[in-house]
């Protein structure tokens, strides 16, 4: 398995066991993706999650490669989401799940942008 896989993986397991309900993994509308779509229980707020996962910073946080580019595109995506769903009128937000290899760290970033 990946490594981009294996963190998503941790990383759903992570927010179910913070309330969350997985509804979709790796979901696509055409050429965009979203890694994890989740509800989470206690609110009813669709959460959109964008997985980072990195075993080092030299470069910067992982939540660094969630571009304005890559932003758009999980927007475009998550309007398909609710579109195909028929949730248009759903209280959304977008969070970003860093998971670092080394040593094993998740961090959770509600509504990240």
């Amino acid at each position: 398995m990946n490594t981009g896989l294996w963190g998503e993986r941790l990383a759903a397991g992570y927010l179910f066991l913070h309330g969350y309900r997985i509804l979709d993994r790796n979901w696509r509308c055409g050429r965009y993706e979203i890694d994890i779509v989740a509800r989470e229980r206690r609110s009813g707020v669709l959460a959109f999650v964008e997985v980072k996962t990195r075993s080092r910073t030299d470069f910067g946080l992982p939540r660094d490669a969630v571009t304005s580019k890559k932003q758009l595109f999980l927007t475009r995506a998550a309007q398909g989401y609710l579109k195909a769903h028929r949730e248009p009128d759903a209280h959304t937000r977008f969070d970003v799940v860093e998971v670092y290899t080394r040593p094993l760290r998740i961090v959770h970033l509600p509504g990240a942008f």
